[in-house]
This record gives structure tokens, C-alpha cells and sequence, in this order.
């Protein structure tokens, strides 16, 4: 029964990091083409870039901090152990319901603690996406469609199957999704 519980919590907790992972790359994306005033909805993101850049993110947050929280899951973990044996020890049968109380409320607070983290991952992600956006400026690209025709503009999103450009008319600013067999170069002017 041991070994299946371990199974058990190494698929969940894999299912969680994905979960965790795929919402704070999602957050970039999301911040990134609200900062270009494009519509994330709008938007065809492939799925190993929302996992690359929420793991990015992930190590961004946690990085800082990682020490310290080792430092307090040992300090907890020690800190239990040391309370367990101690009631184990001296205490009645009624500390021991209030130990089995207690180790019942865990799984609460590991859920509370999982969703405020995942929140925290999301705004934060959202806001590295926006500062990337406001950062890069416009890189200025022709993308021609033919021999003959082509479409200026600066790029807002290059994937393996797409190039996004926006461009300004008379009336309006617009954005291009040029699907990768529907041109045969994209030509980019080279920063100074």
C-alpha cells in the first residue's frame, strides 16, 4: 500500500506542477500581448513555449527565496517531528486527537498554499510578460508573401508556424498572422 501511495503522490504532484507551470506560462503570454494591445484569445500560443516560460517564471520566483524555504520546510518538518514524539511521549489520548486533527488540516492548508502560489505565479507572470513587451520596442520586418507582395510592419510574435506583425493604415492599426506556407521569407532590419 506504501509504494502505490507514493505513486499516487508523485503523479499528483507532477499533475500540480504542470498545472502550476501551464498557468504562469499562459500569465506571460497573456501579460506580453496585452502590453501590444493584441487579444490574448486571439492569440496561438504553441504549447512547449507556455511551459518553457512558465518554468522560467517558476525559477524566477522561487530562486530568490529558495534558501529560505528550504530553511523553514526543514524547521517545520523538525519542528513536527519533535511535537509528535513529545505528545507521544507525555500526552494523553486527547492530545493525540488533537494530533490527528492537526495532521488532518494539512491537506487544507497544502491546497490553500498551492492556490495563493499559483496566483502569485500568474500576476507575476503577467507582469514579466508586459515589461518583455514594453521593452523590446518595435523590430521592423518585411515579411513578403511573393515575388511581388509583402507587408511591412514591426513583429509582435514569431512561433515555428507563425509571424504576427503589426502595422498602422490611414485609420487604424491592424495586426498580420502570416501562417508559415503562406509566405517564403521574412526579412528584419538589423538593431544599431
Amino acid at each position: 500500500m506504501t509504494v502505490r501511495n507514493g505513486i499516487l503522490e508523485f503523479v499528483g504532484g507532477a499533475f500540480l506542477l504542470t498545472a502550476i507551470t501551464y498557468a504562469s506560462g499562459r500569465g506571460y503570454f497573456n501579460g506580453y500581448f496585452r502590453s501590444v494591445r493584441v487579444d490574448p484569445a486571439f492569440v496561438d500560443v504553441a504549447v512547449d513555449q507556455i511551459f518553457f516560460e512558465g518554468g522560467r517564471e517558476i525559477i524566477k520566483v522561487v530562486s530568490p527565496v529558495a534558501y529560505p524555504l528550504l530553511f523553514f520546510v526543514v524547521a517545520s518538518v523538525l519542528l513536527a517531528l519533535l511535537g509528535t514524539l513529545y505528545l507521544k511521549k507525555i500526552a494523553s489520548a486527547r492530545a493525540e486527537n488533537l494530533l490527528l486533527a492537526c495532521s488532518q488540516l494539512k491537506g487544507i492548508f497544502f491546497l490553500v498554499g498551492i492556490v495563493w502560489f499559483s496566483n502569485y505565479l500568474f500576476n507575476s507572470a503577467m507582469k514579466s510578460g508586459g515589461e518583455v513587451a514594453a521593452t523590446n520596442g518595435c523590430n521592423f520586418v518585411v515579411v513578403h508573401v511573393n515575388d511581388k507582395d509583402s507587408q511591412t510592419g514591426c513583429l509582435i510574435y514569431k512561433s515555428v508556424d507563425n509571424i504576427w506583425v503589426r502595422y498602422e493604415t490611414e485609420e487604424s492599426e491592424y495586426v498580420s498572422v502570416f501562417p508559415r506556407d503562406n509566405f517564403y521569407r521574412a526579412d528584419m532590419r538589423m538593431r544599431n
